[in-house]
């Protein structure tokens, strides 16, 4: 390696590691396969701690064995979910599979997932847009922020307007600047107007959005809401396991940048540098006189 940045790429691409985190997956996966049908059952159920017991010795014993995650790391990655979760899951119990606790991205994602894909779009053009306009601000070089304030397209447009006004009151070579700047003030208007029709097109489809989740909440069966939750438990165990594994992988990681650290010079340069700086010494003390040759 010739750089620290290719500790953590090296790393991540590792073959061993990844198929750490897939192990876990798989072992994911067969714990939820356990506690799923119980969790399927809880409209019928009245106690949450047996379960919660059961579910948490369950995954003890699936990911102990890994030798990778302690029963300290396992015990917070299960309580993180159950505290992200304990409400649904006393809702579950009470009402049964309601589609009130689905939250509104959850419903988008799987209803509405052409609506988001063009949503997405738009947002990429808008930032395309506001790009462009940014670089359309940045041809005005003389800006003092301290007297004009922070640059702004109004404030952009009002600072053209004032210096085509007065320039065209000049002289011939004057105008021509003037034009010049007529040109950009356009570009910059056309560009806003852009820009605030893309803004109306997104708040109309995220309203659009709203009042269509919230029908679909309203008239969604309860294999489809039941469906949504599941997956919401399953997701959220995912995500507290991931964190727990990257921040194993971090602590990787960082083990081996100390070492980069401590040894990144090998003995051979040491040697060399400091039989440099002896020559440098002896040569330093030739001329003074405290050597002979």
């Amino acid at each position: 390696m010739i750089d620290k940045s290719q500790i953590k790429e090296i790393i991540d691409s590792d073959e061993s590691v990844n198929d750490v985190f897939y192990l876990h997956h798989q072992k994911l996966n067969q714990w939820w396969e356990e506690i799923k049908g119980e969790i399927e059952s809880f409209p019928n159920n009245k106690s949450l701690w047996a379960f919660r017991i059961r579910a948490l010795n369950s995954l003890k014993d699936k990911f102990i064995p890994l030798n990778i995650l302690d029963e300290f790391k396992l015990t917070g990655i299960f309580v993180n979910w159950w505290e992200d979760l304990r409400y649904d899951f006393k809702t579950i119990l009470t009402s049964g599979w309601s589609s009130l606790i689905i939250d509104d991205q959850k419903i988008k994602e799987a209803f509405f997932k052409e609506d988001l894909e063009t949503l997405e779009e738009i947002e990429a053009k808008k930032s395309e847009i506001e790009g462009e306009l940014n670089e359309l601000l940045e041809e005005i070089e003389d800006w003092d922020e301290e007297d004009q304030g922070e640059k702004s397209v109004s404030k952009v447009k009002k600072c053209l307007k004032d210096l085509i006004k007065d320039l065209k009151t000049n002289n011939q070579e004057s105008i021509k600047e003037a034009e010049k700047l007529e040109a950009l003030l356009k570009d910059i208007e056309k560009k806003e107007k852009e820009q605030k029709d893309i803004n109306k097109q997104i708040k109309q489809i995220n309203d659009n959005l709203i009042k269509a989740v919230e029908e679909k909440r309203n008239s969604m069966s309860e294999e489809e809401a039941k469906e949504l939750i599941l997956d919401k438990i399953y997701q959220t165990a995912k995500q507290h396991l991931e964190r727990y594994l990257n921040a194993q992988k971090k602590e990787l990681i960082k083990i081996f940048e100390n070492l980069w650290d401590k040894y990144k010079v090998s003995l051979k340069e040491l040697e060399a540098e400091r039989d440099l700086e002896v020559k440098k010494l002896n040569e330093f003390l030739e001329k003074l006189g405290y050597v002979n040759e």
